[in-house]
């Protein structure tokens, strides 16, 4: 069972930012299921940095499906985009540094960024979207 699971709910209605979210949610799910079978420090660090990467390639992608929708929220949601990277690459670099274990905490923040982010935000660009249809 997942940690994190897809839900009907979290759908935007667009094709491509549904299947990143999918991907994001996989990435959480093994960052976590990692850290709980008290994985080695470099599988964490692999899965995190692979996670790092994704972010940054789905908020640009996700910020070009806003431009090409003229969505007049874009600007903001960049500024969310900016922090939750900023965020999350802070995470990476501290667990690349820091020798002392992660907190549950740290964890349960993962999975409340995307959840939050994807019902907080990116559901009103799919409602935007899917209303030009």
């Amino acid at each position: 069972m997942s940690w994190i699971a897809w839900k009907e709910e979290y759908r935007v209605g667009n094709e491509i930012i549904d299947h990143d979210h999918q991907a994001l949610f996989k990435l959480i799910n093994a960052f976590y299921d990692a850290f709980q079978e008290s994985k080695l420090r470099r599988e964490l660090l692999h899965i995190l940095n692979e996670l790092v990467a994704y972010s940054e390639e789905h908020f640009q992608r996700e910020e070009l499906i806003m431009a090409a929708h003229n969505y007049p929220g874009l600007e903001e949601h960049h500024h969310l985009h900016e922090k939750l990277y900023e965020t999350i690459y802070a995470l990476n670099s501290r667990l690349h540094k820091d020798p002392r274990p992660l907190e549950r905490e740290t964890i349960a923040f993962l999975k409340n960024w995307l959840t939050d982010h994807i019902l907080l935000h990116d559901l009103a660009l799919g409602e935007f979207i899917n209303k030009e249809k």
